[in-house]
């Protein structure tokens, strides 16, 4: 025994039963229709409208009325008995005949029952003269035989009629009396026979404008039955433009109209909360959402866009294809609205899309860049419909916090910090904005998921440095680490995690600090060094100087990571002033005597890695020496640094990046030496001999030969200024002269 399958109806299909699928309270109405329509006394045949926009539920209630007539003469109630319901629907035919001969085949089937009735219109075509049969169906296929004569086109909109049956019938009623004869003689049979019929015709705003004209002829002339009442769904716009040619009018207030539609109902808008509602129903179970922020993106958006049920499914149905390609990649809300927009605010999106450089941002906050910004992007916002002009500028403001400026000076009250935008994936940010309109997570963007897996509180030390590793491995379109923005994306979720989530990131930074240096390649401001600095500093900021100074005293007595420990002890130090930093501003992250225990925990430990030889992989020296220096003995650490610029060109190399700033004009990335060399720390005699060994050497490669040669021509020039002696603390006497010192030939 087959078993059987139940497939619910599509999302957007009309509702049929008003008693259990009345979602947006559309049973009332319908019921109070269906009851207006039974008690209709239609002696001449009646035209009822019912109009509303595309996708406002027409077809919905039109199925619910269908439901409470057959109810009622299903249970006898006495002014339904002999009412009879059938569709008839116009577009699946064309052309005046077309329409008036496949209406009179509908009604001839729907007098008789299931096959008896298609039998019974074969026959009566085949040889309705023979017949002699004086009954309601064989005037009404006398009718619709009359109608097309042609034999051809109504076996095509019936689809049972043989062409060789038509043809016979055609040439047999040659010599019967006139169409309108047959006419009239179908409109005394049909008021004399005791049956009405409502016949509903849906979709008529699917209709081309000729297709509509014919329809309205058609139910104006022939269609107009005894006891036939017609109930026509339809746009008003739509309907009544089509009508133009025929009432020489506007087309809106069609005389010609009115005098085919007798009476017109809309149908009722359903309440916000109802739509919003099936909305919610139709799309995929998206975070919860709250605050101003998003109740300005359902005022400034949903609400402007979701007036009718089929908006609501529309954007539901995008919703649940765009969330399958990209959920945990971008921000649900930002999804949400940025597919409202495509739908429903067309211009807008397609603006969006094609202002990238204008809206996103590669890193900081940024400002209109020139006064004209603002007043390119009011000329676009001038031409939005009037009630678009004012929502459409604050959900911008809502999507694009940080480009705020662009779009006028009215105020959006749920302004968000970069860092939340960021936390969230906002489409404003360069990843979320690049997964969205790719329909895929960026493969230049750090995946969102392993961010949250950071941020989650739940992860371990020891995947705390899987997730980094994982991300030095990834690279973008120019081949070039992910870790930086891994790094910053994780530092915008500082301020809402505990301290379950600070611990064991604290740990790994240190642990990892080599590797993430390593692959900085000179970076500058915003690479991987510079963001590993930032993390840390916040970290602890966060955690607080108890918290941060016993883990980092518990990572100090275990780890083997030299040069992360040195470089989070400099970092420190000069936040507290023990190191003296160009930025003077200090801040102390841990309690008074905690640097001074790190301090004699690491000591050690430089000594043993250089004795061992296992500071030579360092990928920069620079912190290594100056804790060194500044625990330890100086000119040890002047030693280091010396014997690591003679012993190779690739440890030359790494030795300049401590003594090089780096700067990039858009197309080139340029070094030179913009300080004076500390000569606590390096001996410009023998770093210029290692310049002058290494120069030419064949292992370098471009960034380690530019940086070279910047250092070469750096130390030259300073060495005609440096004083023979430093003074006490380690600076110089003219530290605030400036350098004219010319950066080195740019990397391409």
């Amino acid at each position: 025994m087959s078993e059987t399958i139940s497939i619910p109806p599509p999302e957007d299909a009309p509702r049929i039963d008003p008693w259990t699928d009345d979602a947006l309270g559309f049973g009332p109405f319908s019921e109070r229709l269906a009851d207006a329509l039974v008690r209709q006394a239609a002696p001449n045949g009646y035209v009822f409208g019912l109009h509303g926009e595309w996708g406002s539920g027409k077809s919905t209630v039109l199925n619910f009325i269908k439901a409470f007539i057959g109810r009622w003469v299903a249970e006898g109630r006495a002014d339904a008995s002999g009412l009879e319901c059938f569709d008839f629907a116009p577009w699946i035919v064309a052309g005046h005949q077309d329409l008036a001969a496949a209406f009179f085949k509908v009604l001839s089937e729907k007098l008789g029952d299931g096959a008896e009735r298609r039998r019974t219109w074969r026959g009566r075509a085949a040889g309705f003269v023979d017949s002699g049969a004086g009954t309601l169906i064989d005037a009404v296929a006398k009718m619709g035989i009359a109608l097309d004569h042609t034999g051809g086109v109504a076996s095509k909109a019936a689809a049972a009629v043989a062409k060789g049956a038509l043809g016979k019938a055609a040439k047999k009623w040659r010599d019967e009396p006139s169409l309108q004869k047959s006419y009239d003689d179908l409109v005394l049979r049909l008021g004399s026979s005791g049956r009405r019929f409502v016949v509903f015709v849906d979709d008529i705003d699917r209709l081309t404008a000729s297709e509509i004209r014919s329809l309205m002829q058609m139910v104006k002339s022939v269609g107009r039955l005894p006891n036939v009442t017609y109930c026509l769904a339809y746009d008003r716009q739509i309907v009544w433009s089509a009508l133009r040619e025929l009432s020489h009018g506007d087309g809106v207030r069609s005389g010609y109209a009115e005098k085919i539609v007798q009476h017109e109902v809309e149908v009722p808008v359903p309440g916000r909360a109802a739509l919003m509602r099936m909305l919610d129903a139709s799309m995929p179970q998206l975070p919860e959402a709250e605050g101003l922020r998003w109740i300005e993106l359902m005022q400034a958006g949903l609400h402007r866009w979701i007036r009718h049920p089929r908006d609501a499914i529309r954007l539901g149905n995008a919703m649940r294809f765009s969330w399958a390609a990209l959920e945990g990649e971008v921000d649900p809300h930002d999804l949400l609205c940025m597919e409202g927009l495509r739908l429903f605010d067309r211009r807008i999106f397609e603006w969006v899309r094609d202002n990238r450089l204008l809206l996103i941002q590669e890193g900081f906050p940024i400002h209109p860049r020139d006064d004209k910004e603002p007043a390119v992007v009011e000329a676009r916002l001038r031409h939005l419909e009037e009630g678009a002009k004012a929502d459409v500028p604050l959900l911008m403001k809502a999507l694009f916090a940080n480009r705020s400026g662009l779009f006028g000076s009215g105020t959006s009250y749920s302004g968000q910090p970069w860092s939340d935008v960021v936390a969230r994936r906002g489409i404003a940010t360069p990843a979320g904005y690049a997964a969205y309109f790719a329909l895929a997570p960026s493969p230049a963007a750090v995946p969102k998921r392993m961010v949250d897996e950071a941020a989650s509180g739940s992860a371990t030390p020891d995947r705390h440095l899987a997730l980094i590793d994982e991300t030095i491995a990834l690279r973008d379109e120019g081949g070039a680490t992910l870790v930086a923005e891994y790094l910053q994306e994780v530092g915008h979720r500082l301020p809402r995690c505990g301290e379950g989530m600070l611990r064991p990131l604290l740990q790994a930074l240190i642990e990892r600090s080599d590797a993430i240096h390593a692959v900085n390649g000179g970076a500058g401001a915003f690479g991987p060094a510079s963001s590993h600095h930032l993390l840390v500093g916040g970290t602890m900021d966060r955690m607080g100087p108890t918290a941060a100074g016993e883990v980092l005293e518990a990572v100090f007595a275990v780890s083997d990571a030299v040069g992360g420990m040195a470089t989070v002890y400099v970092d420190i130090a000069r936040s507290h002033g023990v190191i003296p930093s160009p930025s003077n501003r200090n801040r102390n992250y841990l309690p008074d005597g905690t640097l001074e225990r790190l301090a004699a925990v690491l000591l050690p430990r430089i000594v043993r890695a250089d004795a061992a030889g296992a500071l030579d992989a360092l990928p920069h020296y620079y912190d290594v020496a100056q804790a060194w220096a500044q625990i330890g003995d100086p000119q040890a650490a002047r030693e280091f640094l010396t014997r690591q610029a003679m012993r190779s060109s690739a440890s030359l190399a790494k030795v300049a990046v401590g003594l090089l700033s780096r700067s990039w004009d858009g197309a080139h990335t340029m070094y030179g030496m913009e300080t004076r060399p500390d000569v606590v720390l390096y001996d410009v005699e023998a770093l210029l001999a290692a310049c002058g060994l290494h120069a030419s050497s064949d292992g370098l490669d471009r960034e380690e030969a530019a940086r070279i040669s910047a250092l070469r021509s750096g130390l030259e020039r300073w060495r005609m200024r440096l004083p023979s002696e430093p003074t006490d603390d380690g600076g110089y006497a003219d530290d605030g002269e400036q350098s004219d010192d010319m950066p080195s030939p740019p990397i391409l």
